[in-house]
Order: C-alpha cells, then sequence, then structure tokens
C-alpha cells in the first residue's frame, strides 16, 4: 500500500489516540493475541466474510463506479491499487477490508450502487480510502477490545474505552475524506441518514441546519461547552449510529474549513475554520468516551471496581443520585461497552445492564446505542 500523507484532512484527534493506543503495554498485548488467533482473529476473518459471495468490478462493467474511485483517489492524494467489489445485498452497506498481503478493498452493496447518485457515490468512496489511508486496520474492533489472555481481558476499562472513542474520531476523520470527494455537505449528511435508516428520500435539510446553528453557537461562546443539559439534547452524543448528532455536527464543522471550502473550489480569502479549531470541537463531541474522567472521579477506586465487575456497586449508586444526566449516561454506557465490547450480551447480562440504567434514572435505549457502536465500529 503506497504512502498517504493523511495530516492534511485527518483528524489530529484521531492521529493522536491511534499512537497512543499503540504505545501502550495493554494494547499490544492485545494486537498480539489477535495475530494469534487460528484463522486470523481480526481483518483476514473480517475479509474472508466480506469477499465470500462477492464480484469483483471491471471498468467495462462498472466504468461510473470505478471513475468515482479515481476521482476519489486523486482528491485524497491516495497512490496504489485499490479493487473494488459488490455483493448481491438489499441493505445500503459498504465496508474497506485490507488483511496485507492482499490488495486493499472495498466492499459496496448492490441496493447502494443502484439508488446511490454521483456525489453521494463519491462520499461512500471517499470514507472508505480515508479507513484505509489512515490505516485504521491496525486497531482492530472488536478483536482488540476482547482479546483474552490470562487471567482476562488483555486491554483494562480505560483502554478499552479509549479504543472506542478512537474509533469514533476515526470515523469522524473516514466523514472528512468522504466530504472531500463529495463536495457537497447535503449529499454527505443524506448518506449518513440512509446508511443507518435504508431511507434514501428522507431530507437533511433541518438536521443540518441546527448542526450548522450548534457548531455556529460553540465557536462564538467558547464557554457553552462547559455547560451541561439536563434533557434528552444531551444524550445525543451517546448516540452511535452514523446519523449521530455529535457525526453531523462534526461533518458540518468541517465543511466550514479552509481545508475544506479549497478543495471544494469555494476558497476566496483566508475565511473558514483552522483543522485545529475543527478538532477542538471534536474533541469536545467525544468528551463522554474520554478515559481520563476515571482518574478525576470523588471515588475512582469505588468506579473501577464497578467497571470491572460490570455491575453497579450501592455505594455507588447513591453517589451518583444526584450527579448530571450526561455523567449517570456515561457510567451506563461504559458498563455496557465493559460487558460486551463486541455488542454480544446474554439475556441476563442485558436485564442487569437495564436495572442499573434504571436505578441512575438513564434511559434504556443508551444500552441499545452503546452495543449497537460495539458491534459495528467502523461503518
Amino acid at each position: 500500500m503506497a504512502h498517504v500523507n493523511p495530516s492534511i484532512f485527518q483528524s489530529a484527534l484521531d492521529r493522536r489516540l491511534r499512537d497512543e493506543l499503540l504505545s501502550s503495554e495493554d494494547t499490544q498485548q492485545a494486537l498480539r493475541r489477535v495475530a494469534e488467533a487460528p484463522g486470523g482473529f481480526g481483518f483476514v476473518t473480517r475479509r474472508r466474510q466480506l469477499l465470500s459471495n462477492a464480484f469483483k468490478l471491471t471498468r467495462p462493467v462498472a466504468p461510473r463506479v470505478l471513475d468515482a474511485l479515481a476521482a476519489c483517489k486523486e482528491v485524497l492524494g491516495h497512490e496504489g491499487p485499490v479493487d473494488v467489489f459488490i455483493n448481491p445485498d438489499p441493505m445500503l452497506r459498504a465496508a474497506a477490508v485490507y488483511a496485507p498481503p492482499d490488495t486493499p478493498a472495498i466492499v459496496l452493496s448492490s441496493r447502494l450502487l443502484e439508488v446511490f447518485q454521483e456525489a453521494e457515490l463519491r462520499f461512500i468512496l471517499g470514507h472508505e480510502l480515508g479507513h484505509l489511508a489512515f490505516e485504521h486496520f491496525t486497531l482492530p474492533l472488536p478483536a482488540t477490545a476482547i482479546a483474552w489472555d490470562e487471567p482476562g481481558r488483555c486491554v483494562s476499562p480505560a483502554t478499552a474505552l479509549g479504543l472506542y472513542r478512537w474509533n469514533r474520531a476515526a470515523e469522524a476523520s473516514a466523514d472528512r475524506a468522504g466530504l472531500l470527494c463529495a463536495r457537497e455537505l447535503e449529499a454527505s449528511a443524506s448518506v449518513l441518514l440512509a446508511r443507518v435508516s435504508g431511507w434514501t428520500s428522507g431530507s437533511v435539510k433541518s438536521e443540518l441546519q441546527a448542526a450548522v446553528r450548534h457548531v455556529d453557537a460553540l465557536l462564538s461562546d467558547p464557554s457553552a461547552r462547559e455547560r451541561r443539559s439536563e434533557d434528552e439534547e444531551a444524550l445525543g452524543g451517546f448516540r452511535a449510529h452514523a446519523f449521530s448528532p455529535w457525526r453531523v455536527r462534526a461533518l458540518a464543522a468541517f465543511s466550514k474549513t479552509r481545508t475544506f471550502l479549497k478543495s471544494a473550489g469555494h476558497y476566496a480569502s483566508e475565511e473558514g475554520l483552522s483543522d485545529e479549531e475543527a478538532d477542538t470541537l471534536l474533541a469536545w463531541e467525544l468528551r463522554e468516551l474520554d478515559p481520563s474522567y476515571m482518574e478525576k472521579f470523588e471515588h475512582p477506586e469505588l468506579l473501577k471496581l464497578a467497571l470491572t465487575s460490570r455491575k453497579l456497586l450501592p455505594v455507588l449508586e447513591q453517589k451518583l443520585q444526584g450527579a448530571p444526566l450526561s455523567e449517570r449516561a456515561r457510567l451506563v454506557q461504559h458498563l455496557t461497552l465493559q460487558t460486551a465490547p463486541d455488542g454480544v450480551v446474554d439475556n441476563e447480562g442485558f436485564l442487569a445492564l437495564r436495572q442499573v440504567a434504571g436505578a441512575l434514572s438513564v434511559p434504556s435505549w443508551l444500552i441499545d446505542e452503546a452495543l449497537r457502536g460495539a458491534s459495528n465500529p467502523l461503518d
């Protein structure tokens, strides 16, 4: 795979978190266990699953798709071969796979190619190229989070949470690559809605307008980032699907950067956000998955015990009764990720999590969202 310099449009948060995780001892131990697993526990197995019924596209068969891929590669500065496969699938699916020494590949569902127009297709291809360009495959999830070694999982609770925070930053980076290729914010957001709902005729205008207003408010009044809301809107950052509020806002913020404006041909002056400002907003959006809060907690030893035992302790429940909604929601989310880092939980475990959510007066849908994000880490 040819070298691609990701520093131009990759989120700095994505890059920093990835480097920190790769340098940690428990992540390295987990990656060794993944590499040693019979049959290839990571991307080898994923590649086999995705390509088992796939058809490789050629220019005579699919010139529109391969022309769009060539255009995206040029925009992103991506050199080297990338194969494109199509799966006979009625769902809107897309994935990038890379298991060296095989050629990197993008797998698209047949329905996706039937319903997406030019700009939407470029967003999908650019998004998946972003995953390849940024080498997101070096931290396979959920394999790294569930790697097991005596006497238990390789990664600590803090590292597990860090993995899923990095995963969200990685998705934001890939969305940036997709937007650079599509050059249209509305078309890009429409893809995110279609990917999660299967609905290709829904309007995203009002959601985009709300996202832009939110971004503008945070830029004009940075102190707003310190204020916490106590309603359902405060839980938007816990959504794990592609059209999550935080992800739409991150896309809207990047559309205001000089990097995007210049690439899209709208650049006429020094107007626009800096990449650093967009990254600051992204870090704020992903604050609830920052594991450093564990050390700042009033009783960190109780919190670590709760995460390790994967159940709420009575004394911790009592101390959290008056805590902000976002703090209580964060604990439920983290307990869910610790219980089911691959999104798989039995009925007993699920009911136990529901009981914790009820004790803390947190909506139970938050458990479903955490499980969704763990089972489908890279879309």
